[in-house]
């Protein structure tokens, strides 16, 4: 009777998955260490990072009215939408009031839009000094450009609780050759107005 000889280890079953799953352990742990050792990363461009200050916030512009009452441009590219900013002059006083409602002038930015006329926009904040709500909106303002009475296109209609403000902002769209205007705001009995000057830079 022939003898039966013994089989290796790795012929049986569980051997062949002993050694596959050895293997597998070696591969993974060498693309771990590779990735850690930032191998995959070598083509990859670095990704930008903003301008950061000390504290690690972004820096933005600085756009603090001058002494001469000309709120400063923002620079831009050649498109239209990238037109740079033009220099706005306000009077050097720019609260309004009358009765219970008052309306400050935070900034004003003018800018040439892509129908070849200027975005002239207004940042102002009403305080509702009564107590009871008041409109906020385009309505109660006009910008008298060359004798013409310009009504806005910003769509601004907020209402303003009693006792408190809310800030908003006001556009309109004007020829591309003003140099000055007239800003009106219109209170429930009468109206104060707003002596403007652009100046392309």
């Amino acid at each position: 009777m022939a003898e039966e000889k013994p089989t290796s280890w790795w012929a049986t079953l569980p051997g062949l998955l002993t050694a596959t799953a050895a293997v597998i352990t070696a591969v993974t742990g060498l693309l771990l260490g590779l990735g850690q050792l930032g191998v995959f990363d070598a083509g990859r461009p670095a990704a930008s990072s903003a301008v950061s200050s000390a504290s690690g916030a972004s820096v933005q512009p600085d756009r603090t009215t001058q002494t001469d009452g000309t709120v400063p441009p923002v620079g831009g590219g050649s498109g239209a939408g990238d037109s740079p900013e033009w220099a706005v002059t306000l009077p050097a006083g720019r609260n309004y009031r009358a009765a219970d409602v008052e309306y400050e002038i935070l900034d004003a930015r003018a800018r040439p839009d892509v129908s070849g006329k200027i975005a002239l926009t207004f940042t102002l904040r009403c305080t509702n000094h009564g107590r009871y709500d008041i409109n906020f909106w385009d309505a109660a303002f006009r910008l008298n450009v060359g004798g013409v009475s310009n009504s806005p296109d910003s769509g601004l209609d907020e209402v303003v609780a009693g006792d408190s403000s809310k800030s908003g902002e006001v556009r309109f769209t004007i020829p591309a050759d003003t140099r000055e205007a007239v800003l009106r705001i219109k209170f429930a009995q009468g109206e104060s107005t707003v002596q403007v000057a652009m100046s392309p830079t």
